[in-house]
């Protein structure tokens, strides 16, 4: 018989089977929540309670991808990722946020961002900006 045959689904961009992720936010709720959903998604996970912290960990953990909160007390995720720019870093990074992605292209450093993902965040939503960030890079 002639039928159609079926059609494959396009492969979806994903992350390898384990990376080294680094979640920075300062709400320890939401940085509990996003390392639940990045283990489940089978990654490696280092936490950072703020900018700083955020900063030392990228030196001594050298993650694959970071998440950065935008705003956190001590530095701020956009003045951490400059930072670690200027250094030479191009580590994909994805900018955690309550703002909506158009509101942020006015701010200092936004072009350092990889990709913008808005809370709250879902397994979902996460795994579409962890795709996205590694393809970025």
């Amino acid at each position: 018989m002639g039928g159609a045959r079926p059609v494959a689904p396009a492969p979806r961009a994903i992350l390898p089977s384990r990376v080294k992720v680094l979640i920075a936010d300062d709400d320890r709720l939401v940085r509990s929540m996003v390392s639940d959903l990045l283990a489940e998604l089978g990654h490696a996970v280092v936490e950072a309670a703020n900018g700083l912290e955020a900063l030392a960990a990228i030196e001594r953990e050298a993650p694959d991808l970071v998440i950065l909160d935008l705003l956190m007390p001590r530095l701020s995720g956009l003045d951490a990722l400059q930072r670690v720019r200027e250094r030479g870093v191009r580590t994909p990074a994805v900018l955690l946020t309550a703002i909506s992605g158009g509101s942020l292209r006015g701010l200092d450093g936004a072009e350092a961002v990889d990709v913008v993902l808005e809370k709250p965040v879902t397994r979902r939503s996460l795994e579409r900006a962890l795709a996205r960030a590694a393809q970025a890079r």
